[in-house]
C-alpha cells in the first residue's frame, strides 16, 4: 500500500469514527437538521484535498458497512409503553397470520424448537406451543413478559418466558430450530440483533422477520432510518440466506399519525 492509500485510509476511519460519534439516530429527523448540517460542513472542510478522490456515494457506502442501524425506540421507551396500562399492540390475542404461516413452514422444515423474540401478549408463543413446538420467548419489558405468562397459563400453553434484549440472547449457539419476530426489531441495533439471531439458530434453521423500514409522519418529513439494499446486504453478510423478501407500504395512518414501509424477509442458516 502506498503512502497516499495510507494515508486516504487513515482519513476514512477517521470520518468513521466522527460519524459514529456525532450522526444522532435518526439523522433525518426534523430536530436533528442543524446537527446534520454541522457535521456536513465539517466533512466538506475535512475532506476538501480529497475532492478527486472520495466521493459523498463512496462515504455513504463507507459509513452504512461501519455505522449501526439506529432506532429512536429503545428499551426504555417500550417499557414506558406499558406504564399505564396494556398498549394497543398488546391488547388483540388473536395469533397473527405471519404465526400461522410461519408455522407451515417450520412443520416443512421439520423444525422442533421456535424462539419469539418480542413476544408482547404471547399470542403468537401461545400459538406455537399449542401446536407442539417446543416455544421459548423472550421480550425487554417485564410487564410484557408477565401478562404473556398469564395469557399463556389461561390457555394452557407451556412456554419458557424470559426477559431479555434481543441484542444479547441469553441462549447457547445452535439453540432453535426457528426464530420468530414480529413489529420488534427495526427497535434494536440490526446489527448486533441480527447476529445473534443467527447464532443461536441451528444449522438448517429458519427465521421470519418483520420490520419497519421508514416511517412518514402526518406532520413531518419522512424517518428513513432503513434501507432495504443495505438491510438485505447486512442478512447476507451474515451468512443468511433470504429465501424470500418483500416490501409493502402502509396505506393509511394509525392512531399515532404514522405509516410505515414494512419489510419481511424469511431466513435459513
Amino acid at each position: 500500500m502506498s503512502l497516499e492509500s495510507k494515508e486516504l485510509q487513515n482519513e476514512l476511519t477517521e470520518t468513521i469514527r466522527l460519524l459514529e460519534a456525532e450522526i444522532p439516530a435518526n439523522p433525518a429527523a426534523p430536530k436533528n437538521e442543524s446537527i446534520e448540517k454541522g457535521l456536513e460542513r465539517s466533512l466538506r472542510k475535512y475532506f476538501k484535498h480529497l475532492d478527486d478522490a472520495v466521493s459523498i456515494e463512496g462515504l455513504e457506502r463507507i459509513y452504512n458497512r461501519n455505522v449501526s442501524f439506529e432506532e429512536a425506540m429503545t428499551p426504555a421507551k417500550w417499557r414506558a409503553e406499558y406504564k399505564d396500562g396494556v398498549p394497543h399492540w398488546a391488547k388483540d390475542k388473536k395469533p397473527s397470520l405471519f404465526a400461522e404461516e410461519f408455522i407451515k413452514s417450520m412443520k416443512s422444515h421439520k423444525v422442533n424448537s421456535v424462539l419469539e423474540i418480542g413476544c408482547g401478549n404471547g399470542r403468537d408463543s401461545i400459538l406455537f406451543a399449542k401446536s407442539g413446538l417446543d416455544a421459548t420467548a423472550i421480550d425487554v419489558v417485564p410487564k410484557a413478559v408477565e401478562l404473556a405468562k398469564s395469557n399463556a397459563e389461561k390457555a394452557k400453553a407451556n412456554i419458557d418466558f424470559r426477559v431479555a434484549n434481543a441484542e444479547k440472547l441469553p441462549f447457547d449457539d445452535s439453540s432453535f430450530g426457528a426464530v420468530f419476530s414480529l413489529s420488534v426489531l427495526h427497535s434494536s441495533d440490526l446489527k448486533k440483533s441480527m447476529t445473534e439471531i443467527y447464532r443461536v439458530m441451528k444449522e438448517g434453521g429458519i427465521a421470519f422477520v418483520y420490520i419497519y423500514g421508514d416511517t412518514q409522519f402526518e406532520d413531518k418529513k419522512t424517518e428513513d432510518t432503513i434501507k432495504w439494499t443495505e438491510y438485505l446486504e447486512l442478512l447476507k453478510g451474515l451468512g443468511f440466506k433470504v429465501t424470500k423478501s418483500y416490501t409493502e407500504n402502509e396505506t393509511e395512518y394509525d392512531e399515532f399519525g404514522e405509516k410505515h414501509k414494512i419489510f419481511v424477509t424469511y431466513l435459513e442458516k
